[in-house]
C-alpha cells in the first residue's frame, strides 16, 4: 500500500464514491485538512483499494473486489498488531460486504462488530428551530467546552486533535438552564461540506425535548455554513433513531463497524 500525497484528493473522493456512496464524514475531514490522517491506496495513478487512517485510531476500507482486498489485508493486519502493542484504539468501518467478508476472514476472531445506521439530512424547505421558554441556546465557545459534561476538553483532543482546531474549524451548539449545559451538539467530525453530529442530553432532563432543540439548531448551524448534516447510530439504539428521524435525517445504508475491545 502507498500512502497518498494529498493533492490528488478530488479525484480520490470521486474515486470512494463508486465503491460507496455514503462514505463516513471523517473521511473528508481527513482529505480536507480539518483532522490529521492518512490514506493509502493499491495503486497511486489507479487505485482500487482505499485504506484511511485517523490520528485517533477510526479506520476506514474500501474496495472494489475480493481478491484486491485480500492483497492488502496483510497492510491491514500489520495496523491492528501496531495499535495492539501501543494500547491504541481500532476501530474500522467497513464499506460494504466485500469489506466485512475481508475483516473477518482475516481478523475476525480478534474483532467485535455491530452493525451501524448512516443517515443524511434530507430537508431542503427553509429550517426553523424551535424555541423552548426557559432555555438559551449558545454556540459552542471555551465557555461551554468547559462546563461541558460530555464534550470535554478531552474529548476534542481524541477527534480533533485539540479544542482550539474545532473552534476554529467545527460546528457545535450547547443548551443552558442558567449557567448549566443540559445539551450540546456538536461536529465529531467535519470537512468542506459535510459534518457528522454527536449529541447528548442530561438525564435529568429526560422528556423535555432538549436533545431535539439542541439538534434542530445544530442542523441550521450546519445549513448556514453550507456543510449537510450527517447522523451515525447503532441499530440497537432505538431513542437515537428515533431522533434522527423526527429531525428530517433519512438513512443512507446500514454498515458494519468492527472494533478491538
Amino acid at each position: 500500500m502507498y500512502l497518498l500525497e494529498k493533492q490528488r484528493t478530488a479525484a480520490i473522493k470521486e474515486g470512494i464514491r463508486q465503491i460507496d456512496l455514503a462514505y463516513p464524514v471523517f473521511v473528508d475531514a481527513v482529505m480536507d485538512g480539518f483532522i490529521q490522517g492518512n490514506l493509502y491506496v493499491d495503486d497511486a495513478m489507479h487505485p482500487r483499494i482505499y485504506f484511511l487512517e485517523t490520528a485517533c485510531g477510526i479506520y476506514y476500507v474500501a474496495g472494489k473486489r475480493e481478491e484486491e482486498l485480500s492483497h492488502c489485508s496483510a497492510f491491514i493486519v500489520d495496523v491492528y498488531e501496531r495499535q495492539k502493542r501501543q494500547n491504541g484504539r481500532f476501530t474500522v468501518f467497513s464499506a460494504n460486504q466485500l469489506t466485512d467478508v475481508m475483516m473477518k476472514k482475516y481478523l475476525g476472531s480478534h474483532l467485535n462488530e455491530m452493525e451501524r445506521h448512516a443517515y443524511i439530512f434530507s430537508e431542503v424547505h427553509s429550517y426553523v428551530p424551535a424555541s423552548h421558554s426557559g432555555y438559551r441556546v449558545e454556540r459552542t465557545n471555551e465557555q461551554v467546552i468547559k462546563a461541558s459534561k460530555a464534550f470535554t476538553p478531552s474529548y476534542y483532543e481524541a477527534y480533533w486533535g485539540r479544542a482550539a482546531r474545532f473552534l476554529s474549524k467545527g460546528i457545535g451548539v450547547a443548551i443552558l438552564d442558567g449557567e448549566d449545559v443540559v445539551s450540546e451538539c456538536v461536529s465529531i467530525f467535519s470537512s468542506e461540506d459535510r459534518v457528522e453530529i454527536d449529541i447528548w442530553k442530561e438525564e435529568a432532563c429526560r422528556g423535555k425535548g432538549l436533545a431535539q432543540l439542541a439538534g434542530q439548531h445544530m442542523i441550521r448551524s450546519c445549513l448556514e455554513n453550507k456543510r449537510t448534516p450527517h447522523w451515525d447510530c447503532d441499530v440497537q439504539h432505538l431513542t437515537s433513531i428515533k431522533l434522527a428521524e423526527k429531525l428530517g435525517f433519512q438513512r443512507t445504508k446500514t454498515y458494519r463497524l468492527f472494533y478491538s475491545s
